[in-house]
């Protein structure tokens, strides 16, 4: 017998919701989007009938109490996410959650604890350790094909038209930081995951306020690792270029490898040798 679809319900209608997860879901096999919550009720209709949705309401308690929605994906601003994480869990719905999970470092682990004793599963959406790349980048680094990693370089530096997207983004309390916890947050995770989520050690840091708002825009990290390597990032939403820039660099005492584009190079027999796999999803996907 066929297996049913897993039946999903979306909360926060705004640019990430339209843009990047309705779209994903509504392509995804073994999911169907039933209903969207936002609320303001004009444009939770307005996006459903927009995507072909059936549903929209404008409480979140609307949706959970609905018996055939199995789990919710949360896209509202940071400060929601606990709150609605730790509602939808605790209606027994399984949780996918838009970064960063949360604010604090207490707020997530309260989103952990009502998974575990709710018995259900809670999600971040760190998708690029989903990327075709970045997974096999992965694999050369638990094989070892690159030796020993000492040190590894990662960035996002994006468009200062960027800084009128959302006020919420600026204001502390509502997204509890700035460009760190929003581009950082994706890029520290992805760097670990791929390394194989070595423990920090220590952090040099560096943040900068390009404009006055109550969150940074720009920074900058040193990071020791546990296995003695260096980590740098470099984060900033003010960048006066013609477009955005995303990397991951690995430096290893066998090879190298960059994403964006994905390239990967191995020290063999003496000489420098091209060892790239071809991957159509090797351009820039930040």
């Amino acid at each position: 017998m066929a297996r049913k679809n897993i039946r999903i319900g979306l909360v926060g209608v705004g640019a990430a919701a339209q843009v990047n997860h309705i779209p994903a879901l509504k392509k995804a096999e073994g999911l169907e989007l039933v209903v969207l919550c936002d609320r303001d009720p004009e444009k939770a209709a307005r996006v459903a009938q927009k995507f072909g949705i059936e549903r929209a309401v404008d409480r979140l308690d609307d949706l959970l109490s609905l018996d055939d929605i199995e789990a919710v994906d949360i896209c509202t601003p940071n400060y929601l996410h606990a709150p609605m994480a730790i509602a939808a869990l605790e209606s027994g719905k399984h949780v996918l959650c838009e970064r960063p999970l949360a604010r604090r470092a207490d707020e997530a682990a309260n989103m952990v604890k009502a998974a575990k004793k709710s018995d259900r599963h809670l999600l971040c959406a760190v998708q690029h350790r989903f990327r075709p790349d970045a997974q096999l980048l992965r694999k050369f680094v638990e094989k070892g094909d690159l030796g020993d990693i000492f040190f590894a370089k990662a960035g996002w530096l994006r468009q200062r038209t960027e800084w009128d997207s959302d006020e919420w983004r600026r204001q502390k309390r509502e997204s509890g930081g700035g460009v760190v916890l929003d581009l950082g947050f994706q890029m520290l995770d992805l760097s670990r995951w791929v390394l194989g989520n070595p423990s920090v050690t220590s952090v040099n840091a560096s943040v900068h306020r390009l404009r006055k708002d109550e969150v940074e825009d720009s920074a900058t990290a040193l990071l020791r690792l546990e296995n003695g390597a260096t980590l740098t990032l470099e984060l900033t939403w003010g960048l006066l270029m013609e477009k955005d820039f995303a990397y991951l660099n690995l430096f290893g005492s066998g090879g190298a490898a960059l994403l964006n584009p994905f390239r990967v190079h191995k020290g063999m027999h003496g000489s420098l040798v091209n060892v790239t796999p071809t991957l159509e999803t090797s351009r820039n996907q930040y």
